[in-house]
């Protein structure tokens, strides 16, 4: 009979040690590609001297698209204030791109790839999580 407690336990242990490691997964590739997508409007503002591009536009929607459809699956694992932040900058970087406004851009661009990286270093999953 005390092996069938066991059994449980360990069966239990490895679903929750399951969930983290899901949970952590779907958490690095969100904010992993928020980042990327932050790393091709840099580059497109390299080679480009005004944001009143079409590549821009669409550049900063697919921001946005990724965020939206990323947002939604973060809520559901991670308090939504911790990462409210991130959909703020990227309303701000549409009215940037709409007033032609360069370095306010740059600034909120930056602001969006420090968050992501510093949630990347506490959102993941452990022991605490699996307890």
């Amino acid at each position: 009979m005390k092996i069938f407690h066991y059994v449980n336990f360990t069966l239990i242990f490895l679903f929750l040690v399951a969930i983290c490691i899901i949970e952590n997964s779907v958490v690095n590739n969100s904010l992993m590609q928020t980042q990327d997508d932050c790393y091709k409007i840099e580059q497109q503002l390299q080679e480009v001297e005004t944001l009143n591009t079409m590549d821009m536009s669409l550049l900063v929607d697919n921001l946005e698209y990724h965020w939206n459809k990323n947002e939604n699956n973060l809520c559901y694992m991670v308090n939504h204030k911790s990462i409210q932040e991130i959909g703020t900058e990227i309303s701000k970087i549409k009215m940037y791109v709409a007033t032609n406004d360069v370095d306010a851009l740059k600034v909120s661009i930056e602001s969006i790839k420090y968050y992501c990286h510093s949630y990347l270093h506490f959102m993941g999953a452990n022991v605490h999580n699996i307890l």
